[in-house]
């Protein structure tokens, strides 16, 4: 009789325990339910029509490390438009529709029912946020002074020198005959790089101007032993593997100089409110991961296993 009694409590301990362990296993929210970023809700359906909409090819491969870093993005998306709602400057009804019809959304919405209606427009929001964002850092964070500007030039002069500049024409094909039949068009019957294009379809014509240090050493070793307006002789080069006849010929040569500041004023503030804005950027999206509590459920998922990795911001950097 004890001996019953003992096997009776042990199958109920067991019993007990898997109950228990089905209990701490079981996902606070609804199946549906995939992550929570504070008391919002991020739904599988709702995540699966965006996978479908943008990464149908991903999600047939069922690349689970692509889709985990693919939700990662989305929640990324979903947070930023929660910062962007408590600063009241997400984008108007008026904004939104612009956007769809701008780039021929408008006919596919259309065709959804109500629910991937909201979801669908809910999409263009998130679309939209990346450029209101860049537009508020920019507009209330980014502020250039000249003396920023003039200073950044005198102190960082050595970005400013350009070097021997060659502005030359190419003529290359894979026939060596027919670049010597096109260099007597140019030399002696003094045809143009237009006139060799419609002669000859199997040689191409580039026309560009280099500093010496960005030409190809066996171009640079004829260019210099050159006075602008010759054109040299028919040649056999290799540019990495390919290796082709060539023939050049030297417009213009443009000593070393210092740029002037006015020529590289608006380059150096480009320069500097990217730094700026990109600095700004970073500090709002480290605001943002610790200001929202995410939790992801990859029980709730079903469609891949989760992989993924918080915080979602700066993960790649890493």
């Amino acid at each position: 009789m004890k001996r019953i009694c003992f096997y009776a409590v042990l199958i109920t301990i067991f019993i007990t325990g898997i109950s228990c362990n089905g209990e701490r296993e079981k996902s606070p929210v609804s199946e549906n339910v995939i992550a929570t970023i504070d008391q919002y809700y991020v739904f599988r359906d709702e995540f699966l029509f965006y996978l479908n909409l943008n990464y149908r090819s991903v999600l047939e491969k069922k690349d689970s490390f692509l889709l985990s870093r693919i939700l990662d993005d989305y929640i990324k998306k979903r947070m930023l438009y929660l910062f962007l709602k408590e600063k009241k400057i997400l984008p108007t009804n008026e904004e939104i529709a612009e956007y769809m019809k701008f780039h021929g959304f408008d006919r596919f919405y259309k065709t959804l029912d109500l629910k991937k209606k909201r979801y669908f427009v809910f999409f263009m929001i998130l679309n939209i946020d990346d450029e209101i964002l860049k537009n508020f850092i920019l507009k209330n964070y980014v502020n250039i002074s000249e003396k920023e500007i003039e200073d950044y030039y005198k102190n960082k002069s050595e970005e400013f020198i350009k070097k021997k500049t060659y502005c030359f024409t190419r003529f290359h094909s894979k026939y060596g005959d027919l670049m010597k039949d096109a260099r007597v068009w140019v030399v002696r019957k003094r045809r143009d790089e237009n006139f060799i294009k419609l002669r000859y379809r199997d040689i191409d014509v580039e026309t560009n101007c280099f500093e010496e240090d960005e030409i190809p050493e066996d171009f640079l070793k004829v260019l210099k032993k050159m006075k602008p307006g010759r054109v040299s002789n028919v040649i056999k080069l290799r540019i990495g593997e390919k290796e082709d006849y060539n023939m050049l010929w030297l417009k213009k040569i443009i000593p070393a100089r210092k740029l002037d500041f006015e020529e590289v004023k608006d380059l150096i503030y480009n320069k500097l409110a990217m730094e700026e804005y990109a600095r700004k950027e970073a500090e709002i999206f480290n605001l943002i991961n610790k200001k929202y509590r995410v939790e992801v459920y990859p029980e709730n998922i079903l469609v891949f296993k989760y992989s993924g990795v918080f915080p979602v911001f700066g993960t790649e950097e890493k």
